[in-house]
């Protein structure tokens, strides 16, 4: 093999070698995205928001919200210590997840989860509810396209 040849394949494989590793610490760090000057500040943020003292309430009244919007029996138990809520002081503060209305003993630290995470402890949704849907295609008052030939 020529040498110049066997020079330049030894340079490509170096460079395809750094670019792997660059790619994998990058994949490791989480993205790209979060270690953007400002980028996790930005994220941290909107955690902060929605964690914001609208989701922080009493049991009595989150397990009457949860009830009145989604009909559904209120939890007997915290996922996080499993003790059951109420046991101690009336009025006993609950962290309310705003997207899925999940909540947790606000003396159990699940704020820590939630800033780390992003997500619900117990059903792993988002801290947002979901952007409602987008409109279907095509709307009734469009008439279709015409083929083009």
């Amino acid at each position: 093999m020529d040498p110049d040849v066997a020079l330049h394949l030894q340079i490509a494989a170096v460079v395809v070698m750094a670019v792997l590793i660059v790619a994998l610490a990058v994949a490791a760090s989480g993205g790209a995205c979060d270690d953007a000057a400002g980028g996790a500040a930005v994220h941290a943020a909107d955690v902060e928001a929605a964690l914001g003292n609208d989701t922080l309430m009493t049991y009595e009244q989150a397990a009457a919200r949860k009830k009145k919007e989604k009909g559904e029996e209120e939890e007997e138990r915290c996922a996080i210590c499993l003790s059951e809520y109420g046991e101690g002081e009336a009025g006993e503060l609950v962290r309310v997840v705003p997207a899925c209305g999940h909540f947790y003993h606000a003396s159990c630290d699940v704020d820590k989860w939630l800033r780390k995470r992003r997500t619900c402890p117990l059903c792993r949704g988002g801290l947002w509810p979901p952007p409602p849907p987008l409109p279907g295609l095509p709307r009734p008052e469009c008439p279709p396209m015409p083929p083009s030939h």
